[in-house]
């Protein structure tokens, strides 16, 4: 972080309330960025306090108003909790949970599938201040994406500015989930102006294209860039780099699975139908359906060799969290382990979830957690276990980077061993080796350091030997495009030199001379949320611009 930056956390107005010691330093550190920038993406690892960080900066700058949390409802009683832990006379209203509501509640928390519901009552409130937890959950176009975006006083018109709350804080562990389209509403919610449009947005960082369905925007390109312009309104500190937490060790586990004919079967007739197929006419149901009994089929040929696992984690005295993408899977494994395992999947209500994480956490003789990779991915704290154990493999690093830090995080103090169970040679392989190469790419954008300039080059020389996988991820996704050419606009995105000089002000305003026309003068500033604008015509459209880029570069690249 520059010194420029630094200095804006540290002059944060009120920081002093808060209570000595009630904070980790480098939460301390974090309150300040955010009570000093307003509008905010705090995208710290998962682990390091974001919620009780975001409370604290709320009680301080907006000591009055009214304060809306907006998470998934799995997370909505632990917010309730951890807004008491900080202020214990603290009045919270849970919508869909509570059955009798305190009078004028000063926090209100509710789950994104009913903000519908409630949209009227919400978006007649003057909020001091709107928290958006796992705020990914916002990364696609939707109806709940909407009412957020109206919540934050995101307004329709490119150019018109952002009104609403005070203070918005996003929070998420993981801002870019799998390609960089993913952080353009986050960008939009803090009213950076790189957001205003997304076709600029996209050309820019998207690699975009047109065929002859219409803009393909699940590229990558000027990630140096984007790394730059992320850290004008965001964030992000890891695990290693804060906290003296024991090591975690990640490995992949083959499993021989030859004695599972329906495995093989089901791979088999997918490969054979596949291979017949035409790229250019895919039929997506079709794909998606034989894609999922290929799944399934690896799924139960693993049960065996994870049920052994647990069975010598839990010889050694140790807890062991186990993932999984089927609820079958689940009912198996609880068949067996009885009342030593408790389950977290997304039928539970908020209350069971909290009652099975306490538990897991705190009765010796729960020994498992059984969970979907989804829904006891997020939110939940399960640190009693020091082994995570993948069943199945999904898509998006994100989910797995997500699930493997319910253990390592805040409070774990051994180490933490995570294994994913693969199917050696089979679907497991492409997508383990594909998830590696996405984790990769979303290192370089959200990297602290910005990457060396090979780490495109090796991106692409990665995805050129996943071509198989990349077809079935691009169709199961409905994306749409020649994937090659992708990958080779990919490859020949280096990252752009910064210049040598430019004119930069001990103020914080730099200034232009216009290239045409020599009398003219453009002004480079800090913005509402600490972000960069610019007075030429170029920013104006397209919330970026040349003296944008050339000033971030010299700011944030120290």
């Amino acid at each position: 972080m520059s010194d420029f930056v630094k200095s804006l956390a540290q002059s944060a107005a009120q920081i002093d309330k808060v209570a000595s010691g009630s904070l980790y330093p480098h939460q301390s550190d974090g309150v300040a960025f955010l009570l000093s920038k307003r509008r905010v993406i705090l995208a710290d690892d998962m682990g390091l306090g974001k919620t009780r960080q975001a409370i604290v900066a709320m009680e301080v700058g907006a000591p009055s108003g009214k304060i809306l949390v907006v998470c998934p409802a799995s997370l909505k009683l632990n917010w309730k909790r951890e807004i008491q832990l900080v202020d214990p006379e603290a009045s919270v209203e849970v919508l869909g949970v509570d059955r009798e509501t305190p009078d004028d509640a000063r926090w209100i928390v509710l789950n994104y599938d009913i903000l519908g519901k409630h949209a009227e009552r919400l978006h007649g409130v003057n909020w001091s201040g709107v928290i958006l937890d796992e705020a990914h959950f916002i990364r696609n176009a939707s109806q709940r994406t909407n009412h957020c975006l109206k919540l934050l006083g995101v307004q329709a018109e490119a150019r018109a500015p952002v009104l609403g709350p005070d203070f918005v804080f996003l929070l998420t562990g993981t801002p870019m989930t799998n390609r960089p389209k993913d952080l353009f509403n986050l960008l939009r919610c803090v009213g950076h102006p790189s957001a205003r449009s997304f076709l600029s947005y996209a050309k820019r960082y998207c690699d975009a294209y047109r065929n002859d369905y219409g803009w393909v925007t699940t590229g990558a390109s000027n990630l140096d860039e984007l790394n730059l312009l992320l850290k004008e309104v965001s964030i992000r500190r890891k695990k290693e780099d804060v906290l003296d937490l024991p090591p975690k060790i990640r490995s992949w586990v083959p499993v021989d699975i030859s004695g599972s004919a329906a495995a093989f079967n089901a791979v088999e007739s997918f490969v054979t139908w596949y291979s017949g197929t035409d790229p250019s006419k895919p039929n997506d149901t079709e794909f998606l359906a034989r894609l999922t009994k290929v799944r399934t089929a690896l799924h139960k040929a693993k049960q065996k060799a994870v049920e052994e696992r647990i069975r010598d984690v839990v010889a050694s005295g140790e807890k062991v969290v186990v993932f999984t993408c089927f609820s079958e899977g689940i009912e198996r494994h609880k068949a067996k382990l009885g009342d030593t395992a408790i389950t977290i999947t997304g039928a539970d209500t908020a209350e069971k979830r909290i009652a099975a994480v306490d538990r897991f956490q705190q009765d010796e003789t729960v020994k498992v957690a059984l969970c979907n990779i989804i829904a006891g991915g997020v939110g939940i704290t399960l640190t009693a276990g020091t082994h995570v154990i993948f069943q199945d493999l999904d898509w998006v690093p994100a989910n797995h980077a997500q699930a493997e830090d319910r253990c390592y995080r805040l409070g774990q103090t051994r180490q933490v061993t995570v294994e994913y169970f693969t199917a050696d040679g089979t679907l497991d392989g492409y997508i383990a080796t594909l998830l590696d190469q996405k984790m990769k790419l979303i290192a370089a954008v959200e990297a602290e350091e910005l990457p060396d300039t090979s780490i495109l080059r090796e991106i692409q020389d990665g995805l050129r030997r996943l071509a198989p996988a990349l077809m079935e991820e691009a169709r199961a996704a409905r994306a749409t495009g020649d994937v090659a050419q992708r990958i080779e606009k990919l490859a020949a995105a280096q990252p752009r030199a910064t210049a040598d000089t430019s004119p930069l002000g001990e103020t914080g305003q730099w200034e232009f001379t216009s290239s045409r026309d020599p009398s003219a003068r453009y002004l480079v500033t800090f913005g509402r949320a600490g972000h960069l604008e610019c007075t030429c015509q170029g920013f104006a459209y397209r919330g970026n611009c040349k003296h944008v880029r050339e000033v971030r570069g010299k700011i944030f690249d120290e």
